[in-house]
């Protein structure tokens, strides 16, 4: 039987910029892994991301560009989505 249980190592994260320093991070550029992003909404100035556990982040990049990484990042995790 195989083992389908995805690796932290396996799974696709996408490279976003916090839009302001929080509790806990500094600033600058976070890795979040694509799945425990539940979703987006852009505000003015800023998106704001929704992720498992109850966690919000605001990113400098647009919804589209969000898209883009999404997609991209999924796409190099399934070679049948390419």
């Amino acid at each position: 039987m195989l083992d389908r249980t995805p690796r932290s190592s396996d799974e696709p994260n996408i490279s976003l910029t916090l839009a302001r320093a929080t509790e806990g991070n500094p600033g600058g550029t976070i890795r979040v892994p694509a799945s425990q992003l539940i979703a987006y909404s852009e505000q003015t100035g800023f998106t704001r991301l929704k992720l498992a556990g109850g966690k919000v982040l605001d990113v400098r990049e647009g919804t589209d560009q969000i898209d883009r990484l999404v997609r991209a990042a999924a796409s190099q995790a399934d070679p049948a989505l390419q």
